[in-house]
């Protein structure tokens, strides 16, 4: 697929439980910006592939920095409010028992109806499960969830894999798994730096294991 450019990718802060391997997934992306890679050294040809990328760090309120988990805290940039139309909305997990604001609901639905990919990463499938864009679509959630999750949400088709792709929907079940949907989603999506991609892949280590555990 080819993407606008640049490529504006969002990152949707929602709980001060928020890992930071919840938004790493997006370092992957980065690596394909031309200053990461004139630092490496690869052939003119490949660093000619690369991407632009727009950062944008979102919260509900815009109010930053948000607090995440391990003492971290991110610069947000942009409220639900101010955010402009996204590429990659990637939904970082809060707790399970995380309920979104109707404001946040509105806020993905409209994402999602122009997103080229909406990403969960662990728990965060709560907010796109309580915004309705699961419905009818298949997803993954951290396995010793899914039990539960098929008995409260039976309108989702949930599968005990490590990544799963429906249509623009990308959803991962562990945290650790937001390594390899996003790996999934660059070798799918990025068609034009398909060989970069690989090449950035076999530099970071990044081991895709496949959907099943």
């Amino acid at each position: 697929m080819t993407y606008p450019s640049p490529l504006k990718v969002g990152i949707l802060l929602l709980s001060s439980a928020t890992q930071l391997l919840d938004v790493a997934p997006i370092d992957m992306l980065g690596m394909l910006e031309r200053h990461w890679l004139q630092a490496s050294p690869l052939p003119e040809a490949l660093i000619a592939k690369a991407l632009d990328i727009e950062y944008y760090f979102i919260s509900e309120t815009g109010e930053s920095p948000h607090q995440m988990t391990g003492g971290f805290k991110v610069a947000v940039t942009h409220s639900i409010a101010t955010c402009p139309p996204l590429s990659l909305l990637l939904i970082g997990g809060p707790p399970p028992s995380y309920r979104p604001s109707p404001a946040v609901t509105a806020f993905i639905q409209s994402q999602y109806k122009h997103v080229h990919g909406l990403m969960t990463i662990c728990t965060g499938y709560t907010a796109a499960l309580y915004s309705g864009i699961l419905d009818g679509m298949e997803a993954t959630a951290p396995r010793e969830l899914l039990p539960m999750l098929r008995s409260e949400a039976p309108n989702v088709k949930w599968v005990e894999k490590r990544c799963v792709r429906d249509g623009k929907l990308w959803t991962s079940g562990a945290v650790a798994n937001g390594m390899e949907v996003m790996a999934a989603f660059m070798r799918s999506e990025l068609e034009e730096q398909k060989e970069l991609v690989e090449v950035v892949l076999g530099m970071s280590d990044i081991r895709v294991r496949g959907q099943g555990y």
